[in-house]
């Protein structure tokens, strides 16, 4: 029973470390090929954090809360640009090259169609496209 406890505990501890670890690999503050800027925290999988754009219509110093999700070294999140009409999420995967990790996303945006033009200009709401995302080194 003993030997029992002591494996489980192990195990536990193990899973926990790896928790951590994973976590970890998204957690600070990451900026765009744009120039936005994005701070993830990251809490047993779940992404919490900020985005601020460079682009469009919002006052450049404005933080937009974001939520997603962390699984090993992929990644989802979705800000809500509240007040600007549009929500946009990103998915991607965290990757190394010549320069060091970076999150390599595909990212859809959609913008709000007032009801009256809803049948002719839906799907010339949503944008996609790709980005990819740096640590920013302090």
């Amino acid at each position: 029973m003993r030997l029992f406890i002591i494996i489980f505990g192990f195990l536990v501890s193990s899973c926990a470390q790896a928790q951590d670890t994973q976590d970890s690999l998204f957690e600070g503050q990451w900026v765009n090929d744009r120039d936005s800027a994005v701070m993830f925290e990251v809490n047993d999988g779940l992404l919490s954090g900020h985005y601020q754009t460079a682009l469009g219509q919002p006052d450049k110093s404005k933080k937009f809360p974001l939520t997603g999700f962390v699984e090993g070294d992929q990644i989802t999140f979705t800000v809500n640009f509240k007040g600007y009409g549009s929500l946009t999420s990103w998915t991607g995967q965290l990757t190394r090259d010549e320069k060091g990790a970076y999150i390599r996303t595909l990212w859809n945006l959609t913008r709000d169609v007032e009801d009256e033009q809803e049948d002719d200009d839906l799907w010339q709401s949503i944008t996609s496209g790709a980005s990819d995302f740096r640590p920013l080194k302090n």
